[in-house]
């Protein structure tokens, strides 16, 4: 399932990815592990994002039951009645259902420069071997 998400203003804390949380949607009630994630800026593809952006939406997605695309639902972190702060920790809408989305990971590469000509350097050490490298 893919939605679009915005953290609630109101909940103090950021949320972070594949931490549980409880979505109330429609008349169902489940446990799921988001995984955030935002489009490019040629939106061909999405980003995976750690933490939930602070005052922008940003896409969800998690397993969940069968329902139509832009309904409403809203988020919970925990669901006791003891509760003293603010319950909602986000709110957002059901954009999609599909089985599977391609979600890429930024990839960080260091190295020792080998070579360094005008605009371009070679970079000793970056792989480890060269099925990583192609």
């Amino acid at each position: 399932m893919q939605t679009r998400l915005k953290k609630h203003r109101w909940h103090a804390k950021i949320l972070k990815t594949n931490d549980p949380i409880i979505i109330s949607l429609g008349w169902r009630r489940f446990q799921t592990l988001p995984v955030y994630s935002i489009l490019d800026r040629n939106e061909t593809r999405m980003r995976f994002l750690k933490y939930t952006p602070e005052h922008m939406h940003c896409i969800a997605n998690f397993y969940g039951p069968l329902t139509m695309p832009n309904i409403g639902f809203c988020a919970f972190q925990k669901a006791g009645k003891g509760q003293a702060s603010f319950r909602i920790c986000a709110t957002g809408v059901v954009i999609e259902m599909a089985r599977n989305f391609d979600i890429v990971k930024k990839l960080k590469l260091t190295g020792v420069p080998y070579e360094i000509h005008r605009n371009t350097a070679f970079i000793k050490g970056m792989f480890s071997s060269s099925l990583e490298a192609a």
